[in-house]
């Protein structure tokens, strides 16, 4: 008799591009050009946001978040392509993984124990509701992370994360203030990547008051940074508007404004843009042979490869024998997908590290589809007969369906028989918050460049509800930010990721993928480039 496991196997891009959402029927607010609520308007009613005044504004095609424009609270690319341009963190990095002081009057200095970082902020730089950045702004904003707990874990090498994480502290003790300008951050051990956290969105800067003040409509309703771009309306279903914030501490840009318009339907956003009606838009695998083979658009196609990928992760709690997990993952023919799916738009990996980053391992070979083998492994595990998966689309990225489907009739050859159920954000954020996502095909890219960012979230965030811990990954983890030695670092972190993906095989690689997109070729100053980030500050319209 054939024996069932269910597992919820979600395909959607989880950091970068997951977006929960509510009914088209819902309510929402929108944010008036002071950054205040002017007041609740129907989700896709009439009402629609106003573009800036001025000549120079971009527009961009973009998917609706449809919840708070906040990393703090939610880690997906489409909110950080509207909130890096808004606020700002400390510093920034750049794309070939050097780091560049954006808040700050130069790189801090730093001990020689390597455990305190002493900081001096540039004078009067001002938030957009006219408030001057202050070092207690730079400290509310990191205790204000780590009691959100998305991705606090950023900041636990920070002295007193511990306290504030139990709920036993209420300020982090690791972080001094002199004045309101200097202040020290000192760390519980040495650890490297320490500076280019403070790059990450996650870590950008909040006026205290008003983000107090606004408690849980920050993001919806209010929204200050101190970016060369301010928030003028944020509505579901509509867009968002940003216009040129004219004190900016870097000098007024040339833009006029950004004016983020959100449309669902991929064909329909590169439709728009051949209207004329936005400039910028992302090329989805699904239309790409469409567009990429017209020479009406040859020239104003463009490329990028983000510094990451697509994997396939088990929850370890559903399937506790890692024969299981091995099995699920080659009953996948990753060759086919590229192919068929994504038209050609990405290859199949040999490693979780992807190229260019310490840890990845050049000399292992692509992952393969071996459905004989997994059978073989289902047997031993017990499962002569085979298994049944349930796999849960989320049907907001029209491109998963297709993968889940093709998927359901690979692993047959493997004895799994997949059931694809069909979700919508919403249905999928709730299973996710209540550990019901079990299985998922999802995307990981670096937030700074280093492989302890790509291998972090394994064990420390919930982004992909794997619950698999190994001692010894833990202790190589630790291992690898306690040196600055790029050799030592190398052997760590490729027999960390050989644990991960080819012993416990908790999660595994399915593909690497060349993102898309199609810019207006009046548009000069901007590109996007391998750490994913969309920064219009340099851009001008010729």
């Amino acid at each position: 008799m054939k024996k069932k496991i269910t597992g919820a196997f979600l395909l959607g891009a989880m950091v970068l591009s997951l977006a929960a959402c509510g009914s088209s029927s819902s309510t929402s607010e929108s944010v008036s050009e002071s950054g205040t609520a002017a007041g609740p308007t129907a989700a896709g009613g009439a009402a629609e946001n106003q573009a800036p005044a001025g000549g120079k504004v971009v527009r961009v095609a973009a998917v609706d978040p449809q919840v708070a424009l906040d990393p703090q609270q939610y880690t997906y690319s489409i909110i950080m392509k509207i909130t890096d341009n808004i606020t700002e963190s400390l510093l920034k990095t750049n794309g070939d993984g050097s780091l560049e002081p954006i808040l700050l009057t130069g790189m801090p200095e730093i001990s020689e124990d390597q455990l305190t970082y002493s900081f001096e902020l540039l004078p009067d730089v001002k938030f957009h509701n006219g408030e001057t950045l202050k070092a207690s702004d730079v400290k509310y904003s990191y205790e204000r992370l780590i009691k959100m707990a998305k991705m606090a874990t950023l900041l636990e090498n920070v002295a007193g994360y511990d306290e504030m994480s139990a709920g036993t502290a209420d300020e982090l003790s690791g972080f001094q203030i002199q004045d309101d300008t200097h202040f020290t951050i000192t760390l519980k051990k040495p650890y490297a990547p320490f500076l280019s956290v403070l790059s990450t969105a996650y870590t950008a800067i909040y006026p205290e008051a008003a983000c107090e003040e606004a408690g849980d409509t920050w993001g919806m309703q209010t929204l200050y940074g101190t970016g060369p771009f301010k928030l003028d309306s944020y509505q579901t279903s509509v867009g968002a508007v940003l216009s040129r914030f004219d004190d900016y501490h870097g000098g007024a840009v040339k833009l006029d404004g950004v004016d983020y318009k959100f449309i669902e339907d991929v064909n329909t956003q590169v439709l728009e843009y051949q209207a004329g009606n936005v400039d910028y838009v992302d090329v989805d695998p699904s239309v790409y042979p469409i567009y990429s083979s017209n020479p009406e658009l040859s020239g104003e196609m463009h490329g990028f490869q983000p510094t990451g990928c697509y994997s396939l992760t088990l929850n370890v709690k559903t399937f506790p024998d890692a024969r299981v997990r091995e099995a699920i993952a080659l009953s996948i023919d990753r060759k086919a997908i590229c192919e068929s799916i994504l038209h050609g738009t990405a290859t199949v990996p040999t490693s979780y590290i992807p190229a260019g980053i310490i840890g990845h391992d050049d000399s292992l070979p692509e992952f393969e589809y071996n459905p004989e083998r997994a059978k073989e492994l289902l047997a031993e595990a017990g499962y002569p007969d085979g298994i049944d998966v349930r796999v849960t689309v989320n049907t907001k990225y029209q491109g998963n369906v297709a993968i889940a489907t093709v998927f359901q009739e690979q692993a047959k050859a493997a004895g799994i028989n997949v059931q694809v159920d069909q979700v919508d954000s919403a249905a999928w954020s709730d299973m996710k918050l209540s550990g019901g996502v079990d299985c998922g095909i999802s995307n990981w890219y670096v937030d700074y460049s280093d492989p302890e960012s790509m291998l972090y979230p394994m064990t420390k965030t919930d982004t992909n509800s794997s619950f698999w811990h190994n001692e010894e990954f833990d202790q190589l983890l630790q291992d690898g930010i306690a040196t600055t030695d790029t050799a030592e670092r190398q052997e760590i972190y490729a027999k960390a990721e050989h644990i991960m993906t080819r012993e416990d095989w908790a999660t595994t690689p399915l593909y690497n993928e060349t993102k898309y997109y199609l810019l207006n070729p009046s548009i000069t100053g901007f590109e996007i480039d391998s750490t994913f980030r969309m920064f219009w500050k340099d851009a001008d319209i010729q």
